[in-house]
């Protein structure tokens, strides 16, 4: 394999990072100097008061003013007291002498990239790959083994070829000296991290000192003035050591992508690539599916061929073609759904954009032979077993009401079909309402001239849909720009349809684009007039014009309340946000007070709505059992003393019930239009 250079930028985000620990290191020393020399000033401070006037008020003013600078000095070092443990449980470490297969392309690989091979090698169920070691105090100044993390959801989604390059992206990791910039960053981190929110033991010792004595309590607060000044130089500090960490980690990452490429080719690596974020989701949509049927106690000892045929099945339904039992995205799958023109470079993101990466493999241009398209899974002399093994781990800790039992998978495969199908509109529509909601009509004045020239293709046509995406698209990025334009997105510079503007010219685009989008939504209007004349043309020889007419008010009546609805959820989480603060107990009792009346008008909102004829298709038994406990009693969430956890979560279950609840009855009033229209035709 030819030699990956590593690039000028590369280089200089290296240089950036390493300046930014460095600068961190000084402040920190000059800071730990000035907390020193704050303790040393007290101590004389209340010798020299003592000795002036020895008495009882003078000897407890010295002892308070050397806890003060006590407690300034214990500040800057509590970080060194701090445990810090790595969880890697849910990693199961695998024995390479028992998987030969996967032993040879390991080797093959460090041998070709020139690096050494892991110290450990895990599995786990994520659809993921990566390195990972010990990022400890003594890491920073001697070497450290790296770990090699493979995930079976990841080897159930690829070919031998696309995870050998995947592996090669990973060793490429092993290769960059810069990986020991992690290290530092990490412990920066930690250091950073600590002062500023893990405060609660330092805290308890601060009041527990205060309570001693009056004195002491009104001499602490020098200590709080000064570890907030202190707090205030360190969140300055953070984003200057991360946003340079950052943008080295992206170069980490172009780098390591190069020398993938250079191993198995830009091809498989662009396949690869593509195919991750429906391998994630249908991954996810079976992790979830298995979590809602643990009160029913059923359970999977292998959630990997469930895996395969979700992420199958998903892609027969986007009509991605299967080759290899292996879904092969095009990237214009997903330039269909996104539309956004808006570009903006995420300073904070640790990876380059997907779009980013594929353009630099198509760069590239390497082609290399051969390609072994057999599935991934081969590499293990048993993966079942391995599957197994993941799957066990991940799911131990679930607690099921009885002894869990196993489904097959052809009931898993009927389960997702009728929750697909439960949960999407019809297919001849072409995808129009995917991402465009009924247009709310004045209906009564359209019945007077019901006549239209357009035939159902042209209603549903590939041009108007597409104009239903690049509206959504549109209505996405004027948002932005006008968080842009408020300045509450700090950034200097942004792309939009392939041009530069800085972050004071957003409003500019944005009234422009408000006339772009006032101009989508009217076409889209227009097109939604002329649905509603075209079926109830339809409608009128079966004399089924008044029901859908029907329909559509429903709809208005569930739209015209919605927003309402969704608020009271957003508001009885907001509006207990104080809860996670630190306030004195009084001022607990007055927002608790306030909040009870809050959930007041929330139950009576909520017993409104599991009463609407509208809602009753959405709500379950299961939900209509669960609301009617809370609201037959009223939950205490400060007892006074202590906030009561149960409670709270007692409460969160409600308001994410209600929230699928009032987001279920607007789909379904939504869908029964269209399925009523379709039955039209």
């Amino acid at each position: 394999m030819p030699t990956v250079k590593i690039s000028p930028k590369f280089k200089s985000q290296a240089y950036k990072a390493i300046f930014s620990i460095v600068l961190f290191i000084i402040v920190y020393l000059l800071l730990f100097l000035l907390a020193v020399g704050i303790f040393v000033g007290c101590g004389y401070a209340a010798i020299a008061l003592i000795a002036a006037k020895p008495s009882f008020i003078t000897l407890m003013l010295g002892l308070g003013i050397i806890g003060a600078g006590f407690f300034i000095l214990y500040f800057m070092v509590k970080f060194l007291f701090a445990k810090n443990t790595s969880d890697y449980s849910y990693l199961t470490e695998i024995n390479l002498t028992e998987e030969p297969e996967l032993y040879k392309m390991i080797q093959e690989l460090v041998e070709e990239i020139g690096t050494d091979f892991p110290n450990k090698i895990y599995i786990s169920p994520q659809v993921n790959a990566s390195v990972f070691y010990d990022s400890g105090f003594w890491s920073m100044f001697f070497p450290v083994k790296k770990n090699l993390h493979i995930g079976m959801g990841l080897v159930n989604a690829t070919t031998v070829t696309e995870l050998k390059g995947i592996l090669a992206h990973e060793f490429g990791h092993f290769s960059q000296k810069s990986m020991k910039v992690g290290s530092y960053v990490y412990n920066v981190n930690r250091v950073i991290y600590n002062l500023l929110y893990e405060n609660e033991d330092y805290g308890n010792a601060v009041s527990s000192w205060a309570s001693k004595s009056g004195f002491f309590a009104f001499l602490i607060h020098i200590a709080f003035a000064f570890n907030k000044m202190i707090q205030y130089i360190l969140q300055f500090m953070y984003k200057i050591v991360n946003v340079n960490y950052m943008g080295l980690s992206r170069e980490m990452e172009f780098h390591a992508d190069e020398i993938a490429a250079n191993t198995v080719g830009s091809q498989p690596m662009i396949n690869s690539m593509l195919r991750m974020d429906l391998a994630s989701n249908s991954f996810d949509n079976v992790l979830n599916y298995y979590n809602q049927k643990i009160e029913q106690s059923v359970t999977t000892t292998n959630i990997f061929p469930q895996h395969t045929l979700a992420m199958n099945f998903m892609a027969n339904c986007s009509k991605i073609a299967i080759a290899h039992n292996l879904p092969q995205v095009e990237s214009d799958f997903y330039e269909r759904f996104n539309k956004s023109k808006l570009v903006i470079k995420n300073q904070w993101e640790s990876h380059p954009a997907t779009e980013e990466r594929i353009a630099a493999f198509k760069n590239l241009n390497l082609s290399l032979q051969p390609i072994d398209n057999r599935p991934a899974n081969v590499l293990f002399s048993n993966v079942s077993l391995a599957q197994e093994k993941v799957t066990k781990k991940m799911f131990e800790p679930v607690v099921y009401p009885e002894a869990p039992v196993e489904e097959d998978l052809i009931h898993f495969e009927t389960a997702i079909k009728k929750d697909y199908e439960d949960n999407k509109y019809p297919d001849l529509y072409n995808g129009y309402y995917d991402h465009h909601t009924i247009s709310i009509l004045a209906l009564d004045s359209l019945l007077d001239n019901t006549e239209t020239d357009l035939t159902f293709d042209d209603l549903y046509s590939h041009t108007i849909v597409e104009l239903a995406y690049s509206k959504q698209g549109l209505s996405n990025d004027l948002e932005t720009l006008k968080q842009i334009a408020r300045k509450e997105v700090d950034i200097k510079t942004f792309d939009y349809d392939g041009n530069k503007y800085k972050a004071s010219e957003a409003q500019l685009l944005v009234d422009n684009l408000e006339r772009d989008l006032t101009d989508s939504k009217e076409k889209l209007k227009a097109n939604d007039v002329a649905i509603f004349k075209f079926f109830y043309t339809k409608a009128l020889p079966k004399v089924a014009h008044h029901q859908l007419v029907n329909y559509y008010k429903n709809f208005y009546q569930v739209e015209a309340r919605h927003e309402q609805k969704v608020q009271y959820y957003i508001d009885m989480f907001e509006k207990f946000n104080f809860s996670y603060e630190q306030h004195q107990i009084e001022e607990i009792r007055n927002r608790m007070s306030n909040y009870y009346a809050l959930e007041s008008r929330f139950k009576a909102e909520l017993k409104k709505t599991i009463e609407d004829e509208l809602y009753q298709t959405a709500i379950t038994p299961e939900f209509k059992t669960l609301f009617e406990d809370y609201l037959s009693k009223d939950l205490v969430y400060f007892d006074g003393n202590q906030y009561d956890t149960e409670a709270i979560l007692a409460k969160n279950n409600i308001l994410y019930t209600y929230f699928s609840m009032i987001q279920r009855g607007y789909f379904l009033n939504h869908k029964a239009i269209l399925d009523f229209q379709i039955s039209l035709l």
